[in-house]
């Protein structure tokens, strides 16, 4: 990793009413995602990085809280998402409906990209990150977070029923609850792993700045600890920093897709 981050961040009582709110998100899902959004604005300025007058992607904007706060401090931010589900009343940006994993735009195009809690829902988990970085300026920063397979809330609304793995989990939650978990492993639900996405950045030569558990960053240490990453983290946070030539992962630089690191698997370090 890269120079270690300031290790202030939000107190313990902030972070436990967030997380909270997380528990809560499918009632209130304005409410986490604006407290979730502020946190990653102010994460984002202790490490340097000032949104103003940056030209910033969002990938995966979901209720729309992120974009609402990078416009509000001074960002030039275009949302992208495969359908328009922000929330009423969120403060709108430029939106475009696309695929993370194919991104309408050419390469060097953003100063900064984010992408909040799609790495486990998309099946091509390196052709997103891939994406990420082709559009980003060279040494531009990506802001990319997921919640890793095997912390508490792995399965989303079917969780912790996920420790009991892809197929019976599922067949569990649905005798409990009389329907079938809208996130489907396998289907719009993927397991992606904190030591797998690490191994796999380091493979293609990316700078990774940081790691930090997304509900308590002065827990960094977390991140160094195989196996135990993986379930106390909860939300992974890795900040990068993207190649000198962005065309170095760019569609045509010669990578076919046999060169990515392996996306699933338990062949991936943990």
């Amino acid at each position: 990793m890269g120079a270690e981050a300031p290790s202030a961040g939000p107190s313990a009582g902030e972070m436990w009413r967030t997380l909270k709110l997380a528990f809560a998100h499918r009632r209130e899902p304005l409410a986490y995602g604006r407290a979730v959004s502020g946190l990653t604005l102010r994460d984002l300025r202790r490490r340097g990085i000032d949104p103003r007058g940056r030209r910033w992607l969002d990938v995966g904007t979901g209720s729309g809280t992120l974009p609402e706060a990078l416009g509000g401090a001074g960002a030039g931010v275009v949302a992208l998402d495969l359908e328009d589900r922000r929330a009423d009343g969120v403060g709108r940006t430029e939106f475009v409906l696309a695929r993370g994993e194919s991104l309408p735009f050419g390469a060097g195009v953003f100063d900064a990209v984010s992408c909040s809690n799609v790495l486990e829902h998309t099946p091509d988990t390196w052709g997103l990150i891939r994406e990420l970085l082709r559009v980003c300026r060279p040494e531009a920063v990506v802001y990319l977070s997921w919640t890793n397979w095997y912390s508490p809330f792995g399965g989303h609304e079917w969780s912790p029923l996920h420790y009991l793995g892809p197929r019976l989990g599922p067949r569990v939650y649905s005798a409990l609850s009389g329907h079938p978990p809208r996130n489907r492993p396998g289907r719009t639900l993927f397991a992606v792993h904190v030591g797998m996405v690490l191994d796999g950045l380091r493979g293609w030569g990316i700078e990774v700045l940081d790691v930090t558990p997304r509900y308590w960053p002065r827990q960094r240490w977390m991140a160094r600890v195989p196996g135990l990453r993986e379930v106390l983290m909860w939300n992974c946070v890795i900040l990068l920093r993207a190649p000198a030539v962005a065309a170095g992962v760019g569609r045509d630089d010669g990578l076919d897709p046999a060169s990515r690191p392996a996306s699933r698997g338990g062949a991936a370090r943990r």
